[in-house]
C-alpha cells in the first residue's frame, strides 16, 4: 500500500492482450494503495492514485472478481498491467487518509505452544523452559509457554531451523501494522500513534501469530557509499519486533514504500537500463547488510521480506523484471552473507507488484536462489477487488461468489505456484462495505487461503472511515470489528482441518 488517501479518482485502464501486459496482475497482486488486490495493488499505505485496477483473467472493468473484474470507481492503478488479458475501468484505492488507515486485528493467543515438531500444539503446547527443543521447533526463553504462549524476555533461540513448510502451520492468520512505519517520514505521520507493546499484544491476544512490519527506510539513510541507517529509527523497529517475539509471534521485516514506485520518493528506482540499475544495487546490498546485521541476533521467528510490491507503478515487463531480479539477489546475497541465523533465515521475495500474474511470477522463478529451502513467496490479494478495493458497497456473498474466490486461488495462484510456500502478505475489505458481508468474505478468504496451504495475512492501516481496513483501536488495542476477527479465525480453523477444504455458501 502507499501514502495516505488524498483523493479517489477514476481512471481508464487500457485494455492488455495477452497473460501479463505491462502491468500489475489484476487477480491477487498487491501494488500500492488503489491498485487492483488481485493487479498486483494492495492498500498498504491507503495513498490514492491515478488508476484503475486491472481485471483478473479477462475480465474487464466492472467484471465479476471471480473472473478478475476490477473493483469500483475510485481509486488507483496497480501496475497498470492486466492478469491475464483483462483490464479495469478504475480499481480502488487501498487504505486511506491517516483517519482511513487499516488497524491491526490481533494476535494469537499463545493456546497453543509449538510442538516439538514445529507444528502448533493444541491448547498445551511444550512448555518446558519457554519453548519446545525439536527440529523446527521454538527454544530458550523465547520460546512460547504452555497456554499462556507468551514468551519470557529475548528473541529466544532455536534448536533447529524453522522451515517454510513448519511456518504455514504455525504462521495463520497474520497481521500487518500498516501505516506506521512504512508511513512518510516518520510512524505517526500518517496519524496513527506510534506502535506500542499493548497494540502488539492485543493483536496476538485476537489470534494473530504472525506480524508484518511495514517498514519505510528512505528517509532514515544518509549519503553514499555508507548509506547509514539512522540508529534510532532502526533501534524504534527493532523494539517493536522485539515485542512480537518476546510475546510469542513470528515476524516479517521489509522495505516498503522504498521500491514500489508510488510517489513515495522510494530509492529503489527502476531505470530503463541495467547497467543504470546496477548503483542501485549497491545500494541495495548496504541497505540489507545493515538490516540483517542489526537483526541477526534474532531467532528463527523474524524473517526478512526484500522488498514490497515492486515497481507496482511501473511496467511490468521484461526489462522491469529483470531489474528487479538484479535487486532481490542483491537483497539475498547480503543477508545470506551476513551469517550467524541469517544464513538460513527465511526470506521473503515477490514478483513485480506482488501480482500473482504468470509472467511475472516465472520471471522471479529465475533468480539464482530459487531452490533454497528457506525462501517463500508474497503476493497481494484484496480478491475480489469491486469488494475488497472499493467503497462502493458490493453484496458479496453468493454462491458464485464463493466459488470464484476459490477459482482465483486452486486455478491461478496454485497453478503457477504449485509447490512453493506462499503468503498472502495482504489482503483485506474496506469499512465501507457492509458489515456482514466483510465477516463472511473474511472468514471465506481465510479458509480458502490456509486450506491451500497459504498464510493469509489482513492489511492494517489504522484509523477510521470508509476506506479504512482496521481491526483494532491503535491505542487502547481494543478489538473494533470482533465480527472480521472471529470470522477469520474459524475460516484459519476450518482451512488448517484438511486440504481441499473449501468455503461455500452457508
Amino acid at each position: 500500500m502507499n501514502k495516505p488517501l488524498l483523493a479517489l479518482a477514476l481512471t481508464s485502464v487500457a485494455l492488455l492482450i495477452g497473460g501479463c501486459g505491462d502491468g500489475a496482475e489484476p487477480s491477487t497482486g498487491g501494488g500500492s494503495a488503489g491498485e487492483d488486490p488481485y493487479s498486483g495493488g494492495a492498500p498498504d499505505s491507503g495513498g490514492s492514485s491515478s488508476g484503475g485496477q486491472v481485471g483478473g483473467t479477462g475480465g474487464a472493468a466492472g467484471a465479476n472478481p471471480s473472473s478478475g473484474g476490477t473493483s469500483s470507481s475510485s481509486g488507483g492503478e496497480a501496475t497498470g498491467g492486466e492478469a491475464t488479458g483483462g483490464a479495469a475501468t478504475g480499481g480502488t484505492e487501498a487504505g486511506g487518509s491517516s483517519t482511513g488507515g487499516r488497524t491491526a486485528r490481533g494476535g494469537r493467543s499463545g493456546s497453543g505452544g509449538t510442538s516439538a515438531s514445529g507444528g502448533a500444539s493444541g491448547s498445551g503446547g511444550a512448555i518446558g523452559s519457554g519453548g519446545t527443543t525439536a527440529s523446527g521447533g521454538l527454544a530458550g526463553s523465547g520460546g512460547t509457554t504452555g497456554s499462556g504462549g507468551s514468551s519470557a524476555t529475548g528473541g529466544g533461540g532455536t534448536t533447529g531451523q524453522l522451515t517454510p513448510e513448519q511456518a504455514v502451520k504455525l504462521m495463520s492468520p497474520g497481521w500487518n501494522l500498516g501505516n506506521s512505519f512504512d508511513a512518510i517520514p516518520n510512524e505517526t505521520s500518517w496519524g496513527n500513534p506510534t506502535p506500542s507493546q499493548t497494540l502488539v499484544k492485543a493483536v496476538h491476544a485476537a489470534g494473530f501469530k504472525l506480524l508484518r512490519l511495514a517498514t519505510g527506510w528512505t528517509d532514515h539513510i544518509g549519503p553514499a557509499p555508507s548509506y547509514t541507517i539512522d540508529s534510532a529509527w532502526m533501534n524504534k523497529v527493532k523494539q517493536t519486533a522485539q515485542w512480537a517475539v518476546d510475546d510469542g509471534m513470528y515476524v516479517f521485516l521489509n522495505t516498503h514504500h522504498d521500491s514500489d514506485g508510488g510517489g513515495n520518493g522510494g530509492w529503489v528506482t527502476f531505470p530503463s537500463t541495467t547497467s543504470a540499475a546496477q548503483s542501485v544495487a549497491t545500494e541495495v546490498t548496504a541497505v540489507w547488510t545493515q538490516i540483517a546485521t542489526a537483526f541477526q541476533s534474532f531467532d528463527s521467528r523474524l524473517m526478512f521480506e526484500c522488498f514490497n510490491e515492486p515497481n507496482y507503478r511501473g511496467n511490468n515487463n521484461a526489462q522491469s523484471q529483470e531489474v528487479l531480479n538484479l535487486y532481490l539477489e542483491a537483497c539475498f546475497k547480503a543477508i545470506r552473507d551476513t551469517g550467524g541465523a541469517n544464513a538460513t533465515r527465511i526470506v521473503m521475495i515477490q514478483p513485480i507488484g506482488a501480482s500473482p500474474i504468470q509472467a511475472g511470477i516465472q520471471a522471479i522463478q529465475k533468480v539464482s536462489f530459487i531452490k533454497d529451502p528457506n525462501l517463500v513467496i508474497s503476493l497481494h490479494t484484496y480478491y475480489p477487488t469491486n469488494f475488497g478495493l472499493s467503497t462502493t458497497p458490493y453484496s458479496w456473498g453468493s454462491a458464485s461468489d464463493y466459488a470464484s474466490m476459490r477459482d482465483s486461488i486452486e486455478r491461478e495462484i496454485r497453478v503457477w505456484l504449485p509447490t512453493q510456500v506462499i503468503f498472502i502478505g495482504e489482503w483485506g475489505s474496506m469499512a465501507a462495505q457492509p458489515a456482514a458481508n466483510r465477516a463472511a468474505h473474511a472468514q471465506a478468504y481465510a479458509q480458502d487461503t490456509t486450506t491451500a496451504g497459504l498464510v493469509p495475512i489482513w492489511w492494517d492501516n489504522g484509523g477510521s472511515g470508509n476506506e479504512s481496513f482496521s481491526l483494532f483501536n491503535r491505542n487502547t488495542g481494543d478489538v473494533t470489528q470482533s465480527a472480521i476477527v472471529s470470522g477469520i479465525m474459524t475460516g484459519v480453523k476450518d482451512g488448517l482441518a484438511s486440504p481441499n477444504n473449501w468455503a461455500t455458501k452457508p
